[in-house]
């Protein structure tokens, strides 16, 4: 469902980065190596030393879907024939061949090729090698597009892993792939995809907290790099905040996670970060509003716009009289910090749903061509009355009206000011479609 006149949302600039299966069979000969490397260093994912212990398999032919694929087997016949199996260079046509395949649609032969590929790197570079990171990202489209999201997240997992053995855990050019892991576990928990839920939240709370850890750590106190990390964490103690329970049966995906039933101090855990979610959440924003004011590079007037923020995230957790304080300091600090007529507009013109509309959920294909367009005011408390259903289509569709109302009903709003105070805004029109 889109939005037309969409309101303001929490800014988390998520990124849904695909990575790749963890890893395949590996040639016996590799293995007491291997073993030798585990033993003296922080065990990778348990996942990866399951498939480390399986021989390798050439994998069968399948149907030929394009003229590059044949073209890349032929090569790979050549190769193979003239140094052996794990011979340098084959990876680099295996990686060819699995594009090719990935291209024509077939993913599971194409992950098969990218393992093959991965496992031949590591025979001739090394466990801990960068160079399989191509392989492992291109291995984990196909595993998307085969909704394999257990096994994709496990080589998340392992990427993470892989990039710490060679630059240590808070090492600054860990910054990139804990930013795409954290975004992985927070996309993976609004989508509903994989793990048990609360994991995926308490991973990415980590993870971008180690991020603000590292960027403090090495770039000071006041670098613009921690906003991204600071709205993360914002992110996810919303989440926590209003985390309800698992929708379905748990599915384990990594064998620190337990069962589908929480264990008491997993519990804990969890109502732990749950009761800390409103402060943890308001301390991000208080310091994006520090690194904005103390930061001579920041733009103009960020800090007084984080200030709104501040005050969005008091109106979400029911907290209107420091929800109105801090939007009154905001709008003047708007005005003192040279904030444009339109940017205040924009920011205090309107009413904005907190932190958006939700999505209605109902089948995608019951739902197409449907709309709901409806009339509602927004008091100066940021609540939704008069709700009124102007039209929809199918006009029969009674759960659809419904549901938009109830939406309405429950929805908090950044009411609109004037002249620094929020007012009540009456006969705002809004028309949700189903796509």
């Amino acid at each position: 469902m889109t939005q037309t006149d969409t309101s303001n949302a929490i800014a988390i600039g998520l990124m849904f980065t695909a990575s790749a299966l963890l890893c395949g069979p590996v040639a016996a000969e590799e293995i007491s190596a291997l073993d030798a490397a585990v033993n003296n260093t922080k065990a990778p994912p348990a996942a990866y030393i399951e498939a480390a212990s399986k021989p390798l398999e050439k994998p069968k032919r399948q149907l030929r879907p394009s003229k590059a694929a044949d073209e890349y087997r032929d090569r790979i016949e050549e190769m193979e024939a003239e140094y052996g199996a794990y011979g340098a260079g084959i990876d680099e046509q295996l990686i060819g061949l699995g594009n090719a395949l990935q291209r024509s649609g077939a993913h599971e032969e194409a992950i098969s090729q990218f393992r093959r590929a991965m496992l031949i790197n590591r025979v001739n570079e090394g466990l801990y090698s960068l160079n399989q990171v191509p392989m492992i990202e291109r291995m984990i489209e196909s595993q998307i597009a085969l909704n394999q999201w257990e096994d994709a997240n496990d080589n998340q997992e392992y990427l993470f892993w892989l990039h710490a053995k060679n630059y240590g855990e808070k090492d600054p050019r860990m910054l990139p792939i804990i930013n795409q892991l954290s975004s992985w576990h927070l996309q993976a928990y609004i989508d509903e995809k994989g793990a048990t839920l609360f994991e995926h939240l308490i991973n990415a709370t980590n993870l971008y907290a180690l991020a603000v850890d590292i960027i403090s750590q090495n770039f000071g106190a006041n670098d613009l790099r921690l906003v991204d990390a600071l709205r993360g964490l914002k992110a996810t103690n919303y989440y926590l905040a209003t985390y309800s329970g698992e929708p379905q049966e748990a599915v384990v995906i990594n064998t620190s996670f337990g069962g589908g039933d929480l264990s008491p101090d997993r519990r804990a855990q969890l109502d732990h970060y749950r009761m800390n979610s409103f402060s943890s959440g308001k301390t991000a924003i208080t310091k994006i509003m520090d690194v904005y004011q103390k930061n001579p590079a920041s733009p103009p007037a960020a800090s007084a716009k984080a200030k709104v923020e501040l005050g969005d995230w008091y109106m979400m957790f029911n907290k209107w009289h420091s929800a109105r304080e801090t939007y009154g300091e905001a709008y003047q600090a708007l005005w003192d910090n040279g904030a444009t007529n339109r940017e205040i507009e924009e920011i205090f013109g309107r009413p904005a749903a907190l932190p958006t509309l939700p999505f209605l959920e109902e089948d995608r294909e019951a739902l197409a061509n449907s709309y709901v367009t409806v009339s509602y005011d927004v008091t100066a408390f940021g609540k939704a009355r008069n709700i009124r259903i102007i039209s929809a289509k199918p006009e029969d569709k009674v759960s659809i009206r419904s549901r938009v109302r109830n939406v309405l009903q429950k929805a908090k709003f950044r009411p609109r000011f004037e002249n620094g105070e929020p007012v009540e805004t009456t006969g705002i029109v809004q028309k949700f479609v189903f796509e």
